[in-house]
């Protein structure tokens, strides 16, 4: 099994749209490596597998011929769904692309244009079996707690060897946390802030910080990848004190093209 991490970055990656944090800005120039939106590739026994799909969905996928076997998606935050716009008609006009997704997130797509015309047209074949399995791997949408404005959040699991969990609002809340983490070889894990009160946003965007990440879950004997950084996060600097921290304990920081055999 081979893991690929495409997007490494929060929803509006690293530089971020008209942003000006000095992380931005050596970004720009080439000092920081450049983070797209938060999303990985899995491929298992011949089958391609998409975990999120978001804005940056070009630029990640440039390089490849033809479109994926599946898709998987957490949730309905703009960071990862909008890039189904690729399968549409307009640009590669797919078919039939199974794609992965909770009844909430089915009523969502289905409900709302222009992604109910990727259904319509037949350019995505929604599938809410939880778990689905197939001659080729296993998947388990497993759910956590987070903002839930349109649709409900999951985790996605792959033959109960991956798990991708780019977005929680706390573990505390989330009794299963450990394991969950602790049942899978290789967990993909929200690392969106390093510490509360980052910019002020931890109440207004809630994401469980490294630190409390690293207390709860640095026992473990899974491999731990961080993913889904904002741009204010020291871990987008893989020269800072937050990024020597990590290394230590033997974790990892996601960058855009990390490979991760299985």
């Amino acid at each position: 099994m081979r893991v690929t991490i495409l997007g490494s970055g929060q929803d509006g990656g690293t530089p971020q749209f008209g942003a000006d944090h000095p992380n931005d800005a050596e970004a720009r120039s080439g000092t920081l490596l450049e983070r797209t939106s938060s999303s990985a590739l899995v491929e298992v026994q011949g089958v391609s597998i998409l975990l999120d799909i978001g804005p940056d969905a070009r630029t990640q996928w440039w390089r490849r011929i033809g479109a994926p076997d599946a898709v998987a998606l957490t949730h309905a935050h703009i960071g990862h769904y909008a890039g189904l716009v690729n399968l549409g008609r307009e640009v590669m006009n797919a078919s039939a692309i199974r794609c992965h997704v909770t009844h909430s997130m089915q009523a969502f797509l289905k409900g709302n244009q222009p992604w109910r015309q990727l259904v319509d047209l037949g350019n995505i074949e929604l599938n809410t079996a939880n778990p689905y399995r197939s001659q080729e791997y296993t998947l388990r949408l497993i759910d956590v707690p987070h903002r839930n404005e349109h649709s409900d959040t999951v985790a996605i699991s792959i033959d109960d060897r991956v798990l991708y969990l780019p977005d929680i609002d706390d573990w505390a809340n989330w009794p299963l946390a450990e394991s969950v983490i602790a049942g899978h070889e290789l967990a993909l894990l929200d690392a969106t802030f390093w510490s509360r009160g980052e910019l002020g946003r931890q109440g207004v965007v809630p994401h469980p910080p490294v630190v409390e990440t690293i207390e709860r879950f640095a026992h473990l004997d899974t491999e731990i990848v961080l993913t889904h950084l904002n741009l204010t996060n020291p871990l987008v600097d893989p020269t800072s004190e937050a990024s020597a921290s990590v290394n230590d304990i033997g974790w990892r920081v996601a960058h855009d093209g990390l490979v991760l055999e299985l």
